[in-house]
């Protein structure tokens, strides 16, 4: 063990040495070309500077020379500066670093040209003559020739150069100096860790003079406390119980005989207490801590007096059954074994079955105990005249429609429910056409109702299942007319998202109460069954909408305001 931090010291200290002495390295590297970049340029402007200042000074001398005292005087300026005198055609008569005659016309040199369009011009370029990078600088001169002077940047470079020796003899002192700091702080930064980890080593107090390294190492000692207190407790069950029980949907609890949790798992924790919490929170402590229902209490104390119980009870909205059983050791209870299944889903599935049978059956029995009621009337000779007889069967046969509508809503939402989701079933829907032929053969229905309908928008095509997508269209607008005022209106609005269309039905009807709008999708619910049941409504037209938007995974959402309108949207995936 000693060893191991010996060795990990070690390469601490490498890591950090090497780290600040590359960051110095880096330093010094880039400070000497930063320098030497600096003085480069800062050389070429003065230079530039130099020779635009030479040329204006020269040009001045222009008109009180003859032209081979001129030239004689440009002969003596420095070696580095280069002069040359040109026409106003182009022709080079004279040059102080190459023959004039050999030289070609120069007319068409930009600095040249700026010169004699602006009176001076400037360029930089690399020479044919001299085969170098050089700075131009060109005036005019009163009786219409060019002075041009130029200066090689060759000899800049060459005079920045000259100091690089000095500048590297500078960098290689720098750079012993900060191998030597280097060093120095690494040894200064790794002394308070060691001192630190030796005082773990020997359990002493102190030991971190950094105040960063105060909290860690308290929260080292509190854990090697808690390691030691807990040890006996994990080695016995964390390599017999922990990954089936972590890993376990049903909650699953250990109860000593003195009635303390001995091991729990996150599902019973989650499911007992209603919460997310550590099983170090439980083990050790009362059971009471985890639950203290009815039920539950009632199922230990039974499983404890060696007899086996179940109870079901109900905990932040979900419905949860407990089995209670004795652990019999030598034929004495050492304890209880608590198994939890949450069986929320499966009560709701079965509540919603009778509801569903019950609802059925009231629908279906009012249509035919009308229809019984009438045809017994007839039987029995109690109409007797033929428009008392037209009445009656007319009744009768509104009823049986009714009742032929309600089984068709049934059968169709049956279908939806049991059909599973076949991709390969899928094709494309032009959801435009769609409405539009579903407001086409709504249109008799709104006409008698005095009611508007009114189609906006353009989507592209969808993939779904089109006779599902035609049947939900056809139940929202139909719900719109139905539930709609006289000289009303009624907009179905389709527009493109981002992965997704929105097809919108509004109406200008008789809108929803608060308190209903989360039902309204509900099998069988009515916001007003008499006038559901005097327009004809099954009360299945939204559900059924509902499981189609569901089928396709899309979403629907409801926004009403009573006396005012309904207006449902329906997003569908592309």
């Amino acid at each position: 063990m000693s060893n191991n931090k010996q060795q990990f010291n070690t390469q601490m200290k490498k890591r950090i040495y090497w780290v600040l002495l590359l960051l110095s390295a880096v330093g010094v590297v880039s400070a000497c070309i930063l320098t030497l970049t600096v003085a480069m340029q800062y050389s070429m402007r003065q230079a530039e500077q130099m020779i635009c200042d030479l040329t204006d000074t020269i040009s001045e001398s222009y008109s009180y020379m003859t032209q081979d005292e001129y030239t004689k005087m440009l002969a003596h300026l420095p070696d580095n500066t280069r002069a040359t005198l040109i026409t106003q055609d182009g022709t080079v008569l004279y040059d102080s670093d190459a023959a004039a005659s050999e030289m070609e016309n120069h007319l068409g040199r930009p600095e040249i040209q700026k010169a004699m369009q602006d009176g001076k011009g400037e360029d930089i370029r690399k020479s044919a003559t001299l085969n170098t990078s050089t700075y131009y600088y060109a005036v005019s001169l009163p009786d219409g020739c060019v002075l041009r002077l130029s200066r090689s940047y060759s000899s800049i470079r060459s005079m920045v150069l000259n100091i690089i020796p000095g500048i590297a003899v500078i960098m290689i002192a720098l750079f012993g100096l900060a191998l030597f700091l280097s060093r120095r702080l690494t040894k200064w930064m790794i002394r308070p860790v060691e001192r630190a980890a030796r005082a773990l080593d020997h359990d002493e107090e102190g030991g971190a003079t950094y105040d960063e390294l105060t909290p860690f190492v308290s929260h080292i000692r509190a854990q090697d406390q808690q390691i030691n207190d807990q040890k006996a407790t994990l080695e016995q069950e964390r390599e017999t119980l922990g990954i089936i029980t972590n890993s376990m949907r049903e909650g699953l609890l250990l109860i000593s005989k003195d009635k303390n949790v001995v091991s729990i798992n996150p599902s019973a924790i989650q499911m007992l207490t209603g919460r997310k919490a550590d099983v170090y929170e439980f083990q050790g402590h009362n059971y009471l801590i985890v639950n203290r229902t009815r039920e539950m209490h009632e199922c230990v104390t039974a499983a404890l007096e060696g007899n086996s119980r179940d109870a079901v009870f109900s905990m932040c909205g979900k419905i949860y059954h407990v089995y209670a059983s004795p652990m019999i050791r030598l034929a004495e209870v050492q304890g209880v074994v608590v198994i939890v299944l949450d069986e929320t889903q499966q009560r709701l599935a079965e509540r919603s079955r009778r509801e569903f049978s019950a609802n059925v059956s009231h629908e279906l029995k009012t249509p035919l105990t009308s229809i019984s009621g009438y045809a017994e009337m007839m039987e029995n000779g109690m109409v007797s005249s033929m428009d008392d007889i037209r009445i009656f069967s007319g009744s009768i046969h509104k009823e049986a429609l009714r009742l032929i509508a309600l089984i068709e809503d049934i059968i169709r939402l049956s279908r939806i429910e049991e059909s599973p989701r076949q991709t390969d079933e899928m094709e494309s829907v032009d959801l435009d056409e769609l409405c539009a032929a579903v407001l086409e053969s709504l249109d008799p229905v709104a006409r008698k109702a005095k009611v508007c309908l009114h189609l906006d928008g353009s989507v592209p095509p969808i993939s779904g299942a089109e006779a599902m997508l035609s049947e939900m269209v056809y139940n929202l607008c139909e719900n719109a007319i139905k539930y709609n005022r006289p000289d009303g209106d009624v907009w179905v609005t389709l527009t493109d998202g981002d992965g997704e269309v929105e097809l919108k039905v509004k109406d200008t009807g008789i809108g929803i109460p608060e308190e209903s709008q989360m039902r309204v999708f509900e099998r069988f619910y009515r916001v007003d069954k008499s006038r559901s049941k005097q327009i004809g409504g099954t009360g299945l037209g939204l559900s059924i909408v509902k499981h189609v938007v569901e089928y396709h995974l899309g979403r629907v959402e409801l926004d009403s305001t009573l006396g005012i309108g309904t207006e449902i949207r329906v997003y569908l995936p592309k």
